[in-house]
């Protein structure tokens, strides 16, 4: 039970519309901080520290509401 949730929570986390927006957040992410800091490793850190929090964020809340989905 425990595994096959893990894996809907991959799943939507890998699937191709999140990949498409976490690429789309890391460019902004990394082009702004640049711009604000001008230290292009500072920039680097954040935007891939930002990519790997809004995957995780992303895959429970799409998993919770595809759960809660399926019961109705």
């Amino acid at each position: 039970m425990i595994s096959s949730n893990i894996r809907r929570i991959i799943d939507h986390t890998f699937s191709k519309k999140s990949l498409l927006i976490r690429a789309v957040t890391f460019l902004w992410v990394l082009l702004c901080s640049w711009f604000w800091t001008g230290d292009p490793i500072k920039s680097g850190s954040l935007a891939i520290s930002v990519l790997i929090g809004s995957m995780i964020i992303q895959g429970l809340f799409e998993w919770i509401f595809d759960k809660d989905y399926n019961k109705n």
